[in-house]
């Protein structure tokens, strides 16, 4: 069937349109005149270039009754509210009403986990937790899905939205390729131990509950979340030890001292520039961040990949004998 991709030039959108293609789907990728559309002309993909603007330019791509993807993103950690404000609310609100002029018939949009913000108990949590953001990326992606409710109320259109856990994969522009440099350098750095226990997942397992999602029933708009599995920073580091074959030394960093390090790099850094080390970081890195995504495997939803497999495909890397 049809499938309209938005942001499928970036990290996990490419994932979610290649895993549409290898589920058989028809695709199509909008993108902004100026985004690299390099890894999506290798795949069995129609790509049209359009004015992210101009609503009526964006519904003329969407055919009707089809599937709706939003992936578009404003990944940067270091930014004021209004420049998030720009992608996350103002552009997926234009894709959402282009989507309901086209008369789309379902709208799936990519958010997070961090929604949840880093007040949560150490133990997993689930889709009825209350978010509880306290930062401007969790804060925004909040106000993006509330956005999406209110659009969709009184609408024909079903609205999904996917939290995925913390990923790793190909493609990653963030998190991956700065363990990986400091990896190089023969190092690994954690937070107070490095043993808080987190769910992560492969980007690819991503793209495979993207694509769950367009055939599952649904009625009220839903929420899910999903995981691949759970795991540590020193387990991380283990498996990238393993995988590479090189054994690196633990940094371990005190949080309070990370914390003073990242307050003091966002006040050097000028908004729209992503320093080394944001508080954000630093929450992410010494918070237990578990997840029960027991509702959307009920669905039929399974991942496959574990963290050796994830690590393996990421780095290019055979996994070890």
């Amino acid at each position: 069937m049809k499938t309209v991709v938005f942001g499928a030039s970036g990290y996990l959108g490419s994932h979610t349109a290649e895993q549409l293609t290898l589920a058989g789907h028809d695709v199509l990728c909008v993108l902004r005149e100026t985004s690299d559309s390099g890894f999506l002309e290798t795949l069995p993909v129609e790509i049209a270039r359009k004015d992210f603007n101009d609503i009526d330019a964006l519904a003329e791509v969407i055919d009707a009754g089809c599937t709706v993807y939003n992936c578009v993103a404003e990944t940067r950690m270091h930014l004021s509210d209004d420049q998030r404000r720009r992608v996350e609310i103002d552009l997926t609100a234009r894709i959402f009403r282009a989507a309901q002029k086209a008369k789309a018939k379902r709208f799936v949009q990519l958010s997070t986990v961090m929604a949840y913000g880093f007040d949560r108990p150490p133990e997993p949590i689930d889709e009825s937790f209350p978010p509880r953001p306290k930062y401007s990326y969790s804060r925004i992606a909040c106000e993006r899905e509330q956005l999406l409710m209110e659009l969709v109320d009184g609408s024909d259109m079903e609205l999904i939205i996917l939290r995925p856990s913390n990923t790793l994969g190909k493609r990653d522009s963030s998190a991956l390729p700065a363990m990986l440099q400091a990896h190089e350098k023969g190092n690994f750095a954690v937070i107070d131990g490095g043993e808080w226990r987190y769910s992560c997942m492969d980007a690819r397992d991503v793209g495979r509950a993207m694509v769950h999602l367009h055939g599952i029933d649904v009625g009220d708009p839903e929420i899910f979340l999903v995981k691949g599995y759970d795991t540590s920073w020193l387990e991380v580091k283990e498996a990238m030890d393993e995988i590479l074959d090189r054994k690196t030394k633990l940094v371990n960093i005190p949080k309070r001292a990370a914390m003073m390090i990242a307050w003091f790099m966002e006040v050097l850094y000028p908004k729209g520039k992503n320093p080394p080390l944001t508080r954000f970081s630093v929450e992410v890195l010494s918070t237990h961040t578990l997840f029960d995504d027991s509702k959307i495997r009920n669905t039929g939803f399974e991942s496959r990949y574990d963290l050796m497999e994830t690590l393996s495909d990421a780095l290019d890397r055979p996994l070890p004998k």
